[in-house]
Order: C-alpha cells, then structure tokens, then sequence
C-alpha cells in the first residue's frame, strides 16, 4: 500500500510505503499496486487512550476511529476480576485493540485472580487509591512480580461520599457538596511512597490539580495522565447544574489551570465514560459522573490545543499517541520507517459542530477523519 500527498505533523509532504503493516519507507518517488492519495491531508498515528471506561462494545469503533483513536485500555465497569470477564473483552470482536486492565479487587476485601489474569492477557493492574493499604502493599507486589506498571486513580471514596463537584466558589453558590483538591494531594503524596518503596512505576489516572503534577514530576517512577477535559475547561462550566460537566475527577477553578504546567504532563486521555441520557438527566447530586469523548477526541485535541493555543502539533501527538503507546509495548506514535503502520488521514479544513448532549455542543470544531489506516487495511469514511 502506497500512501500518496500524506502532509505529515512536520508540514512535509510525502509518499508512504506500508508493507505487511509495517511502515517500510517515507519518501517520494516511492511505487506500490495499491495507491491511496490522501491529497496533503495529514497522515498522522493513530492515537492511544489509556483511561477509557466502557460497559458494551457495540459503539467502540465506530466511535473511537471517528475520534482517531485506534487502541484504549480498558477499565470496564463492572471490572475485570476473573478470567470470565477477561475472555469475554478479550473476544470482542473489534477493530480497535482493546487492552484490558484488570481490577485489583473482587470484593471490598479481597483481591481479585491477579495473577492468573495478567499471565491470560492483562494489560496491568488498575485500582483506586483508597482501598486497605495492606491490600494496595500486595497490588505493588503482583506488579513487582510481573514487571507492570499500576494504573491508579487517587481518589477517597470518603470525599466522594459528601461532594459531588469542586469543592470552591463555585460549588459554595450552587449549594452542592463538593470534593477537595486535598483528596488527591493526600492519595497521590501515599502513592509516590508505595511507588518508592517497591520501585515499580504508576501511571496516576486523570490528574486535575497543579500540586499532584508538581508531586509526580519529582517522582522518576510515576507519571501524570491528564484529560483534554482538564486542560480545557473549569467548574464554571457547572454553572446550571451542567450535569454534563459532572466529571471524575472533578473540574476544577480557573486558577488550577493545567496549561500551565504542560511539560510535567506525561499523557493525555479523552477520560471517555459515556452515561445514559438518563442517568444525566437527574439532579446534579444524583446524576452520573461521566462524559461521551471519544468520537471528536482528535478534532477536539486540533482545535483547541493546536489552533487556538498554539501547542506544536508534534508535542500534543506525542502526549496522545507516542507516550502512551509504549505503556503498551506498541511501536506505534510515529510517521517513520519501522513503525506500525497504525494511522489516521486527517482534514484539518473542514469544520463541524456538535450537536448532541456534549459539554462541547454547538462548538464548531475544526478538523476531521477521512479514513484510517488499520490492520493493514484502508478504511474510508
């Protein structure tokens, strides 16, 4: 296969030859039977979620290609606590690489089939902070023992259990309880030392406050994953009752803003969680934490981080694609020779507004998916 005019993330133009899904040479000049001209749209890598949370499978490509994504870990809800659930995502019958991470716990106080799970195809281990240290000391261990990386969320059920949004002004005017920035200092702060103590890495999932980044950017074993969510927008975005802007972890204020610490970032995720129109349309204390992200994650990464903010192209690919993409032994991330010829033709000239319940509805955004590049084949859209 022959991609012909492919604007790569450095503005150049070239041909790109791809054999046996591999990329086998950039260049001009090149020839091949199958030949796809692409007509300078860019021809970048396929993005990696590592924090997408997912309940059927029946929308996952559909979705996820649209949005540029060609593989997610998995953090299904209920989790993967034994080896029937673990088959069942394994067997899925999707485009899109699915790399499961299994629950830590099967029950409150027990551990779930660790072991087993991760020798059957596991991607890692993913728990919240806040269960029994003794247990979460064993979790270190596994991972230890099996040379993976923890993915963990640093969040307190107890804090959840009272707040519903960020605690602050804008939570105060609302009357709703909200949730302290102090819970996630306190769980990423006991985390770094399990990390230290057993030398083994953690991806900390969804960070939302400047003090965490400043916390795991001092720690050589731990890395930061942010959503685009968190980058973006702020709890004003509540104002309403917006249950849409009913996240986990929550918005924060203006003043937390994470642009302004984008270097001690180490990966970025659309944090996609779909909920039910139902199970939103309730009030803000009992609707669902959750937002529908992964069908426009691209063109949301391209229109606001790229266009509006002027973050070279090349440093949001490498937070969306790249970094991410080693966590999964994957040599994907790049447009080179070698490199999986895991990719996405995008049309940064034209334009689209979403118009379905979004917490980005009737924005215009700019740029779209033309087709894909996946499993040695050319899919169209």
């Amino acid at each position: 296969m022959l991609i012909k005019n492919a604007k790569l993330v450095d503005e150049t133009v070239q041909d790109i030859l791809i054999k046996d899904g591999v990329i086998e040479a950039v260049g001009k000049g090149l020839n091949d039977k199958e030949v796809i001209d692409i007509g300078e749209n860019y021809l970048l890598p396929l993005l990696v979620d590592l924090n997408v949370q997912l309940t059927q499978f029946d929308k996952l490509d559909k979705d996820a290609l649209k949005g540029g994504v060609g593989a997610v870990a998995l953090i299904p809800k209920p989790c993967i606590c034994d080896e029937l659930s673990l088959e069942f995502v394994k067997n899925s019958n999707t485009l899109v690489d699915i790399y499961p991470l299994i629950g830590a716990l099967k029950e409150e106080d027990r551990l779930s089939e660790i072991a087993i799970l991760l020798k059957k195809g596991g991607l890692s281990i993913y728990t919240t902070s806040d269960i029994n240290p003794y247990l979460l000391a064993r979790v270190f261990e596994y991972a230890k023992m099996y040379s993976v990386p923890l993915h963990i969320e640093p969040s307190n059920k107890v804090f959840r259990d009272v707040g519903v949004m960020n605690e602050g002004e804008v939570s105060f005017k609302l009357g709703l309880g909200g949730i302290s920035k102090l819970e996630e200092w306190a769980e990423v702060a006991k985390v770094i030392q399990y990390s230290q103590y057993y030398e083994v890495p953690v991806i900390f999932k969804a960070i939302s406050t400047l003090k965490s980044l400043e916390l795991i950017s001092n720690c050589k074993l731990c890395f930061a994953e942010v959503s685009i969510h968190h980058l973006l927008l702020d709890d004003t975005a509540c104002y309403g009752y917006n249950t849409l802007a009913k996240l986990s972890p929550p918005l924060r204020e203006k003043e937390e803003s994470l642009l302004s610490s984008l270097e001690k970032i180490d990966l970025l995720t659309s944090l996609h969680s779909p909920k039910s129109t139902v199970s939103k349309n309730l009030s803000f204390n009992e609707a669902s934490f959750g937002i529908d992200s992964l069908s426009f994650y691209l063109p949301l990464l391209y229109t606001f981080l790229v266009e509006e903010l002027n973050i070279p192209f090349s440093t949001v690919l490498n937070l969306a694609s790249l970094a991410p993409a080693k966590f999964l032994n994957k040599r994907m991330g790049k447009v080179k020779e070698g490199y999986l010829a895991e990719l996405v033709v995008f049309d940064p000239n034209s334009e689209f507004t979403l118009t379905t319940d979004s917490l980005y509805e009737g924005i215009i955004f700019r740029g779209t998916v033309r087709g894909v590049i996946k499993g040695g084949k050319w899919h169209s859209f």
